[in-house]
């Protein structure tokens, strides 16, 4: 009901803003924050931040696809691409679905935030938690603009991104059942997933997502051959090396003494082959 209802914001805004004489560029951007905003009005009213969740994944198809259609068409980088971002946007949610406990389910990072910003919790909720996250993928999904609008041959970095981007979502879809495996066999509190994938990176899932969103910017790269279309792989990085993976390395240290171990003989993201 949630996301129907962010929908339901977003076609409007998207209309108003064509009729109002903007480009498609802001009126997809308005009705990403519209959409946004009403997701996060839901999580206030069920007082859990991880309505959002979802949002990651099951938005930038609509957003993509909007913006290849507005900005002159589809061909075959545009179609390939778009099934990468398809085959992308299905897993992730899929195994959003899948570790989905409920309402009552919200991330453990939010529940952290909440305790260490009090008072100020809602700003960052909005505005960390909905607002950036939004913005990133937007950033993402805009090499579609330039795929739309392009009529440059196909060529080298076109295989190449779509070779990073199919080996991309692949590691992300191994290194999640790896996981799911573990915690569902594993005997005891404290131990680390140190096998699979997980032997060369502490992180595979997040160097999976990087990779994907750096196929969507090599596409736009092909396409137009300009560096912006490389902004939302940017993005994505300092996100996630800058936050999310510092925030989950203190807590698997905290939890789990041999995670320093782990630490020490694996990499963090990129792959490193040997031990």
């Amino acid at each position: 009901m949630a996301y129907l209802a962010a929908l339901a914001a977003a076609v409007p805004c998207v209309l108003w803003a064509r009729e109002a004489g903007y480009s498609p560029l802001w009126a997809a951007a308005l009705a990403d924050v519209a959409a946004t905003v009403v997701i996060y009005v839901f999580g206030l009213v069920f007082r859990n931040a991880s309505f959002y969740d979802a949002y990651w994944s099951v938005i930038p198809p609509f957003v993509a696809a909007y913006l290849m259609w507005t900005a002159g068409g589809i061909d075959a980088r545009g179609v390939i691409a778009f099934l990468i971002l398809m085959y992308w946007a299905i897993r992730l949610t899929a195994n959003w679905a899948r570790g989905w406990e409920g309402l009552g389910h919200e991330d453990w990072r939010y529940i952290d935030l909440r305790n260490q910003t009090g008072i100020f919790y809602q700003a960052v909720n909005f505005l960390g938690i909905h607002l950036f996250p939004t913005v990133l993928v937007f950033v993402g999904c805009l090499p579609f603009i330039a795929m739309g609008a392009s009529d440059a041959p196909m060529g080298f970095l076109d295989a190449l991104a779509t070779l990073i981007g199919i080996g991309a979502v692949s590691l992300e879809w191994k290194a999640d059942e790896e996981l799911r495996a573990f915690r569902r066999t594993s005997s005891g509190q404290g131990k680390v997933l140190d096998s699979g994938v997980w032997r060369w990176s502490r992180h595979p899932n997040y160097c999976g997502e990087m990779g994907f969103w750096l196929s969507m910017g090599l596409f736009g790269f092909a396409a137009s051959g300009e560096l912006w279309t490389l902004s939302g792989f940017a993005l994505t990085v300092i996100l996630f090396v800058g936050i999310t993976i510092p925030m989950i390395e203190k807590r698997q240290a905290a939890n789990k003494p041999a995670y320093r171990d782990y630490q020490q003989s694996t990499a963090m993201v990129l792959p490193r082959f040997w031990k």
